[in-house]
């Protein structure tokens, strides 16, 4: 049963919509006052720095207390740590329920990180509790068993708070768990495909079901997120160290198939159905694919590359722009090309400054160090010098 009521939830969204609407001009103040006159909630909120900010260090005390209480009680073995980290996670879980009860916080930051760090604390416990019968104490085993009580704590977190990035973690979890079982790398990669197939699946009929109205669109999320988790576990050089075992030939086209056909389908269904969050997805998987295509085709990679790439991304950017604008009253479809909201500017900013980072990063890494120098054993004392100088 969900910690915050229905209606709590769907009021909330309101008013962040009705504040969004505002700030990017879409509707005046008094029309916005007029709105939220009747949506209070008795709820403690924050903005994002703040919420961030305690959500960090939130995470930091549990560990600071967490690493205390192993130092001052003298705990060794591991099957004791364990117990400790999951006796930790209950109490974080009841400063959860006593912050948010007692407090009335929402989205504030501190009862995050004590939800977080429950499900971590878990993930961690189970497995350090579960090292005596593992075969070997193999450190495979001990992942495997992490992922899965972690996946399972996450989503927990997820059903009982309705933190979505708890629900994506699980997503995460559970699709490496496969890649830590004793199988071929060809059925680790299906059993993954398989398991956020399934996923994928489930979310994408709540999403149906409820629209874009609270819960449909953290349903919404989850099913981008899964939708991109099985286009990663079927993508077999997104990760180059991925590729040290090659599959067999079968599997290896079929998975070059597939990383064009899901894009495809991802992107008719969130035109189909105005889905952002899987539109988002299924443009990422697309240049993706684009990425890797040469690298499945066996054909070297120039250093023009991300440049044509850019071209060609430039260009149907204008096409589609162009297109979208020469529509009946600038649209077509319920598409247009105008930015609407300023989340989309701060979106295409933030996507901005990633990109330049990473650029950044990438230019400014350190270069080779250089080959130590060598004489050529001259008698003379010339470095290079021949023996008959």
């Amino acid at each position: 049963m969900r910690k915050y009521a229905d209606d709590q939830e769907r009021i909330i969204r309101v008013k962040r919509l009705a504040d969004e609407w505002a700030a990017s001009g879409l509707i005046d103040a008094t029309q916005q006052a007029r709105i939220v006159a009747g949506l209070g909630v008795d709820l403690r909120r924050t903005n994002r720095f703040l919420r961030l900010t305690l959500f960090g260090f939130g995470l930091l005390i549990i560990a600071a207390a967490v690493g205390l209480a192993v130092v001052t009680l003298h705990v060794n073995d591991a099957r004791s740590v364990g117990t400790l980290f999951l006796m930790a996670a209950a109490v974080s879980v009841l400063c959860t329920e006593v912050l948010i009860g007692r407090f009335r916080l929402y989205r504030f930051g501190v009862e995050e990180a004590c939800a977080a760090g429950a499900a971590v604390l878990v993930a961690a416990g189970s497995a350090l509790v579960a090292s005596p019968w593992t075969v070997a104490t193999s450190s495979d085993r001990q992942v495997f068993i992490a992922l899965l009580a972690g996946s399972a704590a996450a989503f927990a977190v997820y059903r009982r708070y309705g933190y979505v990035y708890a629900a994506v973690g699980a997503l995460l979890c559970v699709s490496l768990a496969p890649f830590h079982l004793p199988l071929s790398n060809t059925v680790q990669r299906l059993l993954a495909a398989a398991l956020l197939g399934g996923c994928f699946l489930g979310a994408r009929i709540k999403r149906r079901r409820y629209g874009d109205e609270f819960p449909g669109d953290e349903h919404a999320t989850i099913q981008a997120s899964a939708w991109l988790g099985l286009y990663a576990a079927l993508n077999i050089h997104l990760f180059p160290r991925s590729v040290a075992r090659q599959p067999v030939a079968l599997f290896y086209w079929f998975t070059y198939a597939m990383i064009w056909i899901l894009p495809a389908a991802g992107l008719g269904l969130s035109i189909r159905d105005r889905d952002r969050p899987l539109l988002a997805a299924s443009l990422v998987m697309g240049l993706a694919t684009l990425s890797t295509n040469k690298p499945y085709l066996g054909a070297a990679r120039e250093p023009w590359d991300p440049i044509l790439l850019g071209l060609l991304l430039i260009g149907t950017a204008i096409v589609m722009r162009r297109w979208l604008a020469t529509g009946k009253d600038g649209t077509r479809g319920g598409f247009t090309p105008a930015p609407l909201l300023r989340s989309d500017n701060d979106t295409r900013a933030a996507v901005a400054i990633a990109s330049a980072a990473v650029t950044s990063a990438h230019l400014h890494s350190d270069p080779p160090a250089p080959e130590p120098f060598k004489g050529g054993g001259g008698r003379s004392g010339g470095a290079g010098a021949g023996d008959s100088f």
